[in-house]
This record gives C-alpha cells, sequence and structure tokens, in this order.
C-alpha cells in the first residue's frame, strides 16, 4: 500500500477508535468531553507515531491505540486535576440503647372456698340475714393477693336461735384490700326459725335431702320461693299440713301443733313442693299428704287446681267431683259443691238450689250450696241467689248467706263492666 494511503487510513482508524472509546466513556463531573477528546488526540498521535517508527502494522497499531486509551481513561480523572472536597457525611448522633424495665409481676389469683378463706384469716367476714330468705354479707380482703371465693348451694350458717342454708351457688372475685358486699337467697332449715334481722356465721354440716333440693332449683329456675321453702321444711322437718296452709284446717288435733305464720303457703306451693320432693326421689312417707283435706283443697283452687289433677292423677274430673260428693271423706264432702261450681257451674246452676231447698240435705251442704252458687261466677246465679234469700228470709243464716252471695256477684259485674267502659275509652281516646 503507499504510505499517504496508509497514512490516510491510520488517521481515520484512530479518530475512530477515539470516538468510540470516548462514547462509551463515563463523563467525569469536573472534566467536559471536549477537554477529555483532545487529551485523547493527543495521547492517539504519540502513540501512531511510535507505531510508524518502529513499522507496527495498521491492525496491531489500532489495537496498540486502543489498549493505550482505555488505559488512559481508566486513570481517575482527579489525578489531573485538583481534588474537589466532597460534602462532610453527617453522622446520626449515638443514642444510648436502655434496655427496658420488666413488667411487675401480677400477683397470682388464689382460688378456695369462702369458708376456707374466713378459718385462714384471708378475709373478714360479717353476715346478716332474716331468718328465711335473704343473708346479707360484707366482707374485706385482708392480704395483698386477689381471691376467687366458691358459697355453695347448702352452706349452713346460724344465729343464736335460727338456721339457714344458702340457696344457690356462687363464685366471688374480690381484688387485693378490696371490699365485698352480696346478697344471697337462702331458706330455713326450721319453722321455729325467728324471722327478724340478726347476726349469723358460718357453720360445717351438710343435709343431703336438701342437696338433691337445690340441684333442682338450679335445673328449675322458675320454681317459686315458696315451694322451695315448703319443700324444705317437708324435708327437714317432715311437718303436718297445719304447718303450711293457709285455709282452715278441719282435722282434729291440729291446733296441738306449735305454728308459725311466717312459713305459711300458698296451696299451689304446697303441691309444687310435694312434687318436686317426689321428683328429687324422696319416697318416704309425708305428713303433709296424711290429710285429706290437701287433696280436694288444691282441686277447688283455681291457682292450683292443674297442679292437683296432676299430682293426685285425676283423669276423669267430673267422677272425682261425683265420687267426693257422694263417698268423699265426711269433713270434706261438701267441698266437692264449691268444685263443682267453679268448674262446673252450668252443672252447678241446676243442682245447687236443689240442694240448698233440700230438707232432708244436711245443714252443711245446704249451706255450701248456698254459698256455692257465687263460686259458678255467673249472672244467671244473681237472681237465684235473690230468690233463695226471700224463701229462706234475711235474717237467718241462710238467707244471710245468699244477700251476701247475689251481692258479691253484683259488685263483680259491676267492677268489669266499669274496667271494660273505662277500656273502651281509653281506646278512644288514643285514637
Amino acid at each position: 500500500m503507499p504510505i499517504n494511503d496508509s497514512r490516510s487510513l491510520a488517521r481515520s482508524t484512530k479518530t475512530a477508535i477515539v470516538h468510540k472509546v470516548i462514547d462509551i466513556t463515563p463523563e467525569p463531573a469536573s472534566s467536559p468531553k471536549q477537554g477529555l477528546r483532545d487529551k485523547v488526540f493527543a495521547k492517539a498521535d504519540k502513540v501512531f507515531a511510535a507505531a510508524e517508527r518502529h513499522r507496527v502494522p495498521l491492525i496491531g497499531g489500532a489495537a496498540l491505540l486502543f489498549a493505550v486509551v482505555v488505559g488512559y481513561l481508566a486513570i481517575p480523572h482527579g489525578v489531573h486535576k485538583a481534588v474537589t472536597a466532597s460534602a462532610p457525611v453527617t453522622s446520626a448522633p449515638i443514642v444510648a440503647q436502655v434496655a427496658p424495665k420488666p413488667a411487675p409481676q401480677k400477683p397470682l389469683l388464689l382460688e378456695l372456698n369462702l369458708s376456707t378463706a374466713v378459718q385462714q384469716g384471708l378475709i373478714q367476714a360479717q353476715w346478716r340475714g332474716n331468718g328465711r330468705d335473704q343473708l346479707f354479707m360484707d366482707a374485706r380482703n385482708l392480704g395483698a393477693q386477689p381471691l376467687r371465693m366458691h358459697l355453695g348451694a347448702g352452706q349452713i350458717l346460724a344465729s343464736t336461735d335460727s338456721t339457714v342454708v344458702v340457696l344457690k351457688s356462687q363464685t366471688l372475685d374480690v381484688a387485693p384490700h378490696g371490699i365485698l358486699h352480696e346478697v344471697f337467697p337462702t331458706v330455713a332449715t326450721s319453722s321455729a326459725n325467728k324471722v327478724v334481722g340478726a347476726e349469723y356465721h358460718l357453720t360445717e354440716g351438710t343435709l343431703p335431702d336438701l342437696d338433691k333440693l337445690f340441684s333442682y332449683a338450679a335445673d328449675h329456675p322458675g320454681t317459686s320461693a315458696g315451694a322451695i321453702q315448703t319443700a324444705t321444711l317437708i324435708l327437714t322437718e317432715n311437718l303436718p299440713l297445719s304447718a303450711f296452709a293457709k285455709f282452715n284446717e278441719l282435722s282434729a288435733g291440729a291446733g296441738d301443733i306449735p305454728e308459725s305464720q311466717d312459713f305459711k303457703a300458698e296451696t299451689a306451693d304446697i303441691l309444687s313442693a310435694l312434687m318436686i320432693v317426689k321428683d328429687i326421689g324422696i319416697s318416704r312417707p309425708l305428713a303433709v299428704t296424711i290429710d285429706p283435706q290437701l287433696e280436694v283443697e288444691a282441686m277447688i283452687d283455681p291457682a292450683a287446681h292443674g297442679l292437683a289433677i296432676q299430682y293426685y292423677g285425676i283423669s276423669d274430673e267430673w267422677s272425682y267431683w261425683k265420687n267426693q260428693l257422694l263417698a268423699g271423706d265426711p269433713t270434706t264432702r261438701h267441698y266437692a259443691l264449691y268444685g263443682i261450681a267453679r268448674f262446673y257451674p252450668d252443672v252447678a246452676l241446676q243442682m245447687l238450689p236443689k240442694w240448698a231447698r233440700g230438707e232432708t240435705v244436711s245443714a252443711v251442704f245446704r249451706m255450701s250450696a248456698v254459698e256455692a252458687l257465687a263460686e259458678t261466677n255467673r249472672a244467671e246465679a244473681i237472681p237465684i241467689l235473690r230468690e233463695l234469700e226471700r224463701e229462706f228470709g234475711s235474717d237467718t243464716d241462710m238467707g244471710k248467706a245468699a244477700h251476701q252471695g247475689a251481692n258479691y256477684l253484683d259488685a263483680q259485674f259491676a267492677h268489669a263492666a266499669s274496667a271494660t267502659a273505662t277500656g273502651g275509652s281509653v281506646a278512644s281516646a288514643g285514637n
């Protein structure tokens, strides 16, 4: 190749190499590419001049140029100029790490029976009861430990002359040095209890039959307090009917039994108590069931009527009343007239006037027939009673009974009519 052509090609190659290298070289922050290009061309001229003196082929010279230029560019540009001071690095302040304080330990909850807490001196407690159905407790936790105390159904407490038992189990939580004010339902264990306010204290002992009763009460929360109290006294003292009945007992000997009016019960509660005692499996003879008056009293009492039919297993009520009237206990046979009047009033309106007028009928039955007419609660009974009053005379016992019965029914129907009218007026005003 001619020398001139070779030199021209070398210059072109040099220029191309320099531009390629500069294009792939990052531009330093303090040196523009024009200045860099001038320096690279100067270095390339020296390299090609040396290559020509030593007769280095074109390709070899190009390679040598590329290596030299790349090496030159690899030298930090800061070597050729003053080093620009960089901004000082701000370091975060060192904060001393303080280990967290451990959380204070909560005192462990101590769980025990209330009686044990009292015995161990963990609490101070005072009880005051009425001898029948209420017990008030004021207690203070004397220590720094929280307490969970259990008071079981059947716990016995006593005063100087009365004894009661707790009816329902209780769980009581009290904080360290805390105070409790609680009211517990109770039942009296004796009909001799004084139903007055008094101080009570815990006592030991159990009454197994009552444990069964209280389990029943827990499973049947709707049971009346009167029924539970009556059942309690039936189980603890096996009392006769006279101890509970509010109605006038007809059997002899009742006056010899000391009674308290504090434990008299509604007939429905007595029947409910007997059903409870039967349900908890007590099968021993019970004094309260001996007197036949309870059955007929329950049958004529609208509130106890359904319970009586269930407890005594009466399947044919009319047959029951017929048998009671014709062959029942002599002391209670006349009660059948009241039962028939209440539950079979249509029949009573036909038969009772005949019994009242029967000259061969005993005076007890005749008087009962007159009084029972008012129990029909029928308006048709009023003119019958007025007529009987005239027949017997207003100054006789029979006439007075007829007069009172007629007046009673008049008042009942007048009251009902007034209530209906008042209700209608209120409804009209509301509209």
